[in-house]
């Protein structure tokens, strides 16, 4: 028998993410090593009637914003303003995104949640960090994103996207302050969402991939990384200078980047676009300055109204996760 298992052992797979099987049992149909690669498939959630919910919300004026809470007293979701949601508003908006995605031949995939109980979904962004090899299921930090792991793994088991991993116990970790800067490089912002523990164990699990983590900290009044930091081209790169800390822009600039101001005088989220190809970019239509300022570097924008979805908390990139991008060539 032993000599029967000193056979079989020559079959031995020693890195499962280098060998060919990976591909052979997985297939082609995810992957992320870059933020800017032509976007081949997304993940997206148009508001339900789920959203309805927060109408039994009430006005907080310490928050500013309705806030939907349950029977304990934990918030379940929040909405930017004193009135109740416009849900044909909301959706309207949402299908005028992805129309143009599929405009741009992209798939769009749906994220949904049976129960109608979590009613943040429609920032499918936070759910999972898309890796080389597949995703990594996020442990978010809010009690309103609780369910949303269960969800996220039934969801990639049934779409075939291995899950290469995720984040546990005391860790948090969020979609949106995570970036694949390259195929070896990614970077990750530290905030009041993202912990010591969840940002250690991400670097783990992208070590086993041949990923170095960049931890970049974010000042306490942004929670993710994609308000103030999102690559636009292969070189470049929109940045909120006033925020990012002078060493990492610096470290940016070392490798190459051209960086693109954010301008302080648009609104908050401004900075929350998406590549959908190298120098092409699904922009909010509420920034003319900062459109400006990416269109005078040669990229290509596409405005988009998201004015009633920004009340929810978030932006184009915070509701949109793509799964499958094409490579960048080194630059």
């Amino acid at each position: 028998m032993a000599t029967l298992q000193m056979y079989m052992d020559r079959s031995r797979i020693v890195n499962q993410y280098k060998d060919p099987s990976f591909r052979e049992v997985w297939g082609t149909g995810f992957g992320i090593d870059n933020s800017v690669g032509k976007i081949r498939k997304i993940l997206v959630h148009c508001p339900g009637e789920e959203i309805l919910q927060i109408n039994k919300g009430q006005y907080e004026e310490e928050a500013g914003a309705r806030i939907l809470k349950d029977e304990k007293g934990r918030i379940r979701n929040y909405w930017k303003g004193t009135e109740s949601p416009d849900l044909a508003k909301l959706q309207e908006q949402h299908h005028k995104m992805t129309d143009i995605l599929k405009k741009e031949g992209i798939e769009v995939l749906n994220f949904d949640d049976p129960s109608h109980y979590w009613t943040n979904l429609v920032f499918t962004r936070d759910i999972a960090l898309m890796t080389p090899n597949g995703a990594i299921i996020c442990r978010p930090a809010m009690y309103f994103h609780v369910g949303e792991p269960k969800l996220t793994e039934k969801w990639m088991t049934d779409h075939g996207v291995p899950i290469v991993g995720a984040i546990q116990g005391t860790g948090t970790m969020e979609g949106g302050s995570f970036s694949m800067l390259d195929r070896h490089t990614a970077i990750i912002g530290r905030s009041v969402r993202i912990n010591d523990e969840g940002i250690e164990q991400l670097r783990t699990l992208l070590s086993y991939q041949d990923i170095e983590l960049i931890v970049l900290d974010l000042p306490a009044f942004y929670i993710h990384l994609d308000e103030t930091f999102l690559p636009v081209d292969k070189d470049k790169i929109l940045v909120s200078t006033f925020i990012l800390p002078f060493w990492f822009l610096h470290k940016l600039q070392e490798r190459g980047y051209q960086l693109i101001e954010c301008d302080r005088d648009d609104p908050m989220l401004s900075n929350n676009c998406i590549a959908l190809a190298p120098g092409k970019v699904l922009f909010s239509s509420t920034a003319p300055r900062t459109q400006k300022n990416l269109e005078k570097a040669g990229i290509e924008t596409i405005t988009v109204d998201i004015s009633e979805i920004n009340r929810l908390g978030g932006g184009i990139h915070c509701s949109t996760l793509p799964i499958l991008r094409d490579p960048i060539e080194d630059r």
